[in-house]
């Protein structure tokens, strides 16, 4: 019986590098809710290096939100979530990231979050660099922002109809903007967000590896926009409870 291949390169520690593999035994575990349109699967395998013949088990999870589409660009990501036993060993210390513990983080945030940094710190930049954009159109798909005013690539000035009236679409750079029009964030800080989005549009589409340290000012970017939006709600609770005293 012919083996079967596994679907991606995997790390094999005594080659030390990533490999094709063989895969020797499989079982999957999993729900399916159809009335939702929701699923989860695990796989666990026992695979073999196709150079040197080392074992190694692998966990691989998926589920719909490892998986995106941009309808208006064309373009799927998905994103592996893959874990290896024994793990690849760090190999660069400076590549620890501290992850914060948002407390008013959507759950899909804080995943895709995680996602990131564990992009990063594995040194796969450009997933990293797709992550960061998504968390930005996931900002604007928990926040319903539909669309807004589109801004030049070039120079960032609104652009204008043959009518003098404002360009509106419903791509990531008008709901960006959007997020200013609706009044969750300052022009000032929209700018910052249109520096992600064009990163991560370089990233899917020309297949630029961008340096560590790039995706390491995004995550301060996105931690950033993360406190403006979410994490001041703790300040209204704050705010209620003190109304709250002084009415007794």
């Amino acid at each position: 019986m012919e083996k079967q291949q596994y679907r991606t390169r995997v790390y094999c520690r005594k080659c030390k590098n990533e490999n094709k593999h063989y895969i020797l035994a499989k079982h999957t575990i999993g729900e399916e809710d159809s009335e939702w349109n929701y699923y989860w699967t695990e796989d666990y395998m026992i695979v073999e290096c196709m150079g040197c013949e080392t074992v190694t088990f692998i966990k691989e999870y998926d589920d719909p939100s490892l998986h995106f589409f941009h309808p208006e660009e064309d373009v799927h990501i998905d994103i592996d979530d893959i874990t290896i036993y024994p793990p690849k060993p760090l190999t660069n210390k400076d590549n620890h990231y501290d992850i914060i513990d948002f407390q008013h983080l959507p759950e899909l945030l804080k995943e895709l979050y995680r996602q990131v940094i564990a992009n990063y710190q594995m040194k796969y930049y450009l997933m990293a660099a797709a992550g960061l954009r998504m968390i930005i159109e996931g900002i604007c798909n928990d926040l319903s922002i539909k669309d807004g005013y589109v801004t030049d690539e070039e120079t960032g000035k609104v652009l204008l109809t043959k009518d003098n009236k404002q360009v509106r679409s419903g791509n990531l750079n008008g709901r960006i903007n959007g997020l200013a029009e609706n009044g969750i964030l300052a022009e000032r800080q929209t700018v910052i967000l249109h520096i992600i989005r064009k990163l991560g549009n370089q990233t899917v589409h020309k297949l630029n590896n961008p340096s560590g340290k790039i995706i390491v000012e995004g995550l301060e970017i996105v931690e950033h926009t993360f406190r403006n939006i979410y994490e001041l709600k703790k300040y209204d609770t704050l705010k209620d409870k003190y109304l709250k005293n002084t009415k007794k």
